[in-house]
């Protein structure tokens, strides 16, 4: 595609410092800390020279392996699923000459918090991976494994599920009140601080970097992360131009069935008209905009299918 990948950092140093960025500059980002990201996107990286960075969930990490899986691509890894270690994660952040990735923080819990008191719906065992959350929020410690049993884990079928919006971007709604904007305040500076302190400890380095979660923010949220140290944080609306706060990182998504169904090659195309169109090329928004009627068929489709199941007495899908 002719861009130019840039480590995050420089890119925040030469915006900060107003020099100039080569067009075409592209940031390569991996949220959530997944178990792929070393077994799979660190040797690609590796191969093609490339630099990420890899955004991570301090308490959705997992208890280190007897014997870590090789940082090769020249071998089958045993397994795919799942969160990296504090150990994996060290290794990623202190690769040598090689070091494909920079390890910043992603928060702690990745939760979303009521913000009032409507409710709409309920978790059953079909839709509670699509509101885990509720589990997450409900869970004390490493949540690494949440998503391994068949049932809710923490937080039963039936419960209702309040409106809400992402933890650090809202004030919550408890015990039928709503956070004062210093209540939302010092709980916002509470988990930034946090991240700070433990990536001193785990990796022996302060982050300059903050990835909001679910990119969701507020502007009390972005001066509390300056204050706390943050050169930069995500979730920003614009295009990452000059003129712009360098303070504020936009992103773009790199999805996955981008039609609805699975397919590499439009998933693909999607991707590369994401990126096209980010950068100002507006006519590749057709092949956007044939994708998600696809995708929009497909699910209504598959909304009729699931309701025909339980019309006949079938378990739903």
């Amino acid at each position: 595609m002719g861009c130019t990948v840039m480590n995050t950092a420089e890119f925040i140093r030469r915006r900060r410092a107003c020099k100039p960025v080569p067009s075409g500059t592209v940031l390569l980002h991996f949220d959530d800390g997944y178990l792929d990201n070393w077994v799979a996107a660190a040797p690609i990286l590796r191969r093609h020279r490339m630099q990420a960075t890899l955004f991570v969930s301090l308490e959705f990490a997992a208890p280190d392996r007897p014997e870590p899986q090789t940082l090769d691509d020249t071998s089958s890894p045993a397994r795919w699923d799942g969160y990296l270690s504090w150990g994996e994660i060290r290794a990623l952040d202190r690769a040598g000459p090689d070091k494909v990735f920079d390890v910043q923080p992603h928060g702690v819990d990745h939760i979303r918090v009521p913000v009032g008191p409507r409710s709409v719906g309920r978790l059953t065992r079909e839709n509670w991976k699509r509101h885990a959350w509720m589990q997450w929020a409900a869970m004390r410690g490493s949540k690494h494994d949440w998503y391994l049993p068949e049932e809710p884990p923490a937080v039963p079928a039936g419960t209702a599920i309040p409106e809400s919006d992402a933890a650090l971007a809202a004030p919550a709604f408890t015990g039928g009140q709503q956070e004062t904007a210093a209540e939302y305040g010092a709980r916002v500076r509470a988990e930034l601080a946090r991240c700070r302190t433990e990536f001193k400890a785990r990796l022996g380095k302060a982050p300059e970097l903050f990835c909001w979660p679910q990119n969701r923010t507020s502007s009390l949220a972005r001066r509390i992360a300056a204050q706390e140290g943050y050169w930069a944080t995500t979730a920003g609306q614009g295009s990452n131009r000059a003129g712009e706060d360098p303070a504020v990182i936009s992103r773009v998504h790199a999805g996955e069935n981008a039609a609805g169904f699975e397919s590499a090659w439009i998933d693909t195309w999607h991707f590369h008209a994401t990126v096209r169109c980010f950068q100002g090329n507006a006519y590749w928004y057709l092949v956007i905009l044939a994708a998600g009627v696809s995708k929009a068929l497909h699910r209504r489709v598959n909304a009729r299918r699931q309701r025909s199941r339980q019309c006949q007495g079938a378990p739903a899908a």
